[in-house]
Parts: structure tokens; C-alpha cells; sequence
């Protein structure tokens, strides 16, 4: 018996792979239990396939290491067991079909995890674009907001400078005397905490009256539409409990200024 031919018929791998009948399986059973190098051998391809199909995330085969090694000590063996020829050719040919399956499957598998890291980058460039879009429309309609206040002839532009408590500090304030509309356009005022809120005052017949709360952020550059206001005198700012307070705290007036 030619240990080696057997060895390399590929009929091991076949009876790994779980695709011999019973008489073959024994044959191959009969054969490691007679000749160590075969019983290595057929260990040596378990261990591999094991390892593959835990990689490739595949159900390793019901038959263990431990089962095989089990199976041939188990089995006893009078006489020499003469291959079948034509069962080698056979597993010669079942071989390489599983073989080419196997390849196949990681090729499919590497083509589907880079299709899926390409539409990842996809998703994220037009999560992207769009944020890009939406920041653009924003700056258009602010510049719009912009040019309807500042050519209309009804709106009053006030100036609002700091107190002498809160120095360094201004905003102004575009307030149309006939449709009672009023606009905040932060110039410098520092950021508020969570906590807090600014406090936009108008001054109508002497009284304080409230024009709405707006927060401030770093470098920004956005107008805020404000309660309407009419008759009003002068406008300030105050720092408030978020929320807004039903009087003004004058402790806390950022800026002031008259119309």
C-alpha cells in the first residue's frame, strides 16, 4: 500500500468534508487506524477546515477531531483494506469542487464587505452634501432677511451700546414703527450658559415690555425675529433665567439704547 498516493487521492478531505458513503468512511477509518502517517494527515485537515469555516463564519462539520481519533482507535482491522480506484478519481474531482467553492465564497465574501464599506463613504458624503446644501439656504435666506430690513424706509435701525457694567458690548435692533416687526442682529454680546437666556426689552411709555428671549452662541451671525413691538421708545437687553423673567433684572443690563 502506497501510503503517500493514498495521502494525496484527496480522499481525506472528502471524508472531512462529510462526502464519502459508509463503506468509504470506513475505508478511510480502516486505513488511519493501520497507518499513523494517515491518521496524522486526516488530523491535520480537520484542524484546517475547522479553522477556515470559523473564518468564513460557515457551521464546522459534526464530525470532530476527538470523534475521528475516536473512530480509529475504536476500530479493528484484520486485514488490509485495497482502496476502490475508481472512489479516488472521484474524490479527486469532489475535492476540487469544494476547494473551488471555498474560494469562491471568500470572494464573494471580501466583494460584499467592500461594496458595503463604499456605500457607507456614499451615505456619508451625501449626509454631507446636504448638511453643505442646508447651511447654504440658510446664509441665502439671512441675506435676504437682511436686504428686506435694511432698504425698507419704515424700519428704525437702534444702536444698542453697553452699560457701564457690562462694558464692550452692542447689538442692534431694526424695528419697523408700522408693521410693529422687530429684529435682533447680534454685534457682540458674550455667550450664554444653559441656565440663562438674554432678554430683548422694549420701552413703551416708560414701562418695560417684553420682546421675546434668544440665546447666543460663538461666531454667530444669524438674526432673530423678535415679538412685535409698537410705540416703543427704546429698546435693552438683559441676562435672564432661561425662560425669561416678567420684569428685567437691572443688575444684569447688557446694552441700552434709544430710538
Amino acid at each position: 500500500m502506497d501510503v503517500k498516493e493514498y495521502i494525496e487521492s484527496g480522499i481525506l478531505e472528502m471524508y472531512v468534508y462529510g462526502a464519502l458513503s459508509e463503506a468509504e468512511s470506513q475505508e478511510v477509518i480502516a486505513m488511519a487506524a493501520n497507518y499513523p502517517e494517515i491518521a496524522e494527515e486526516l488530523a491535520k485537515i480537520e484542524e484546517n477546515h475547522e479553522s477556515t469555516s470559523l473564518a468564513m463564519g460557515i457551521e464546522p462539520s459534526s464530525i470532530t477531531k476527538q470523534q475521528i481519533m475516536s473512530q480509529i482507535t475504536n476500530t479493528k482491522v484484520d486485514k488490509p483494506i485495497i482502496p476502490l480506484y475508481p472512489t479516488r478519481l472521484f474524490a479527486y474531482g469532489m475535492a476540487a469542487c469544494l476547494t473551488l467553492l471555498l474560494i469562491s465564497s471568500i470572494a464573494a465574501f471580501t466583494y460584499w464587505e467592500r461594496w458595503r464599506s463604499s456605500q457607507r463613504e456614499l451615505l456619508t458624503e451625501q449626509a454631507s452634501n446636504a448638511q453643505i446644501a442646508a447651511s447654504m439656504a440658510s446664509m441665502k435666506d439671512d441675506m435676504n432677511t437682511y436686504r428686506g430690513v435694511l432698504h425698507n424706509p419704515d424700519v428704525k435701525k437702534v444702536h444698542l451700546a453697553s452699560t457701564s457694567s457690562f462694558p464692550g458690548n452692542e447689538i442692534m435692533v431694526y424695528w419697523n414703527s408700522k408693521s410693529a416687526n422687530v429684529m435682533v442682529d447680534m454685534l457682540n454680546l458674550p455667550e450664554n450658559d444653559s441656565e440663562h437666556q438674554y432678554q430683548l426689552w422694549a420701552i413703551v411709555d416708560g414701562k418695560p415690555i417684553d420682546a421675546g428671549v434668544f440665546d447666543v452662541k460663538k461666531n454667530q451671525k444669524t438674526m432673530f425675529k423678535m415679538k412685535d413691538i409698537k410705540g416703543a421708545q427704546a429698546f435693552a437687553v438683559t441676562l435672564e433665567p432661561r425662560g425669561g423673567s416678567r420684569n428685567p433684572s437691572m443688575d444684569k443690563m447688557y446694552v441700552m439704547g434709544k430710538i
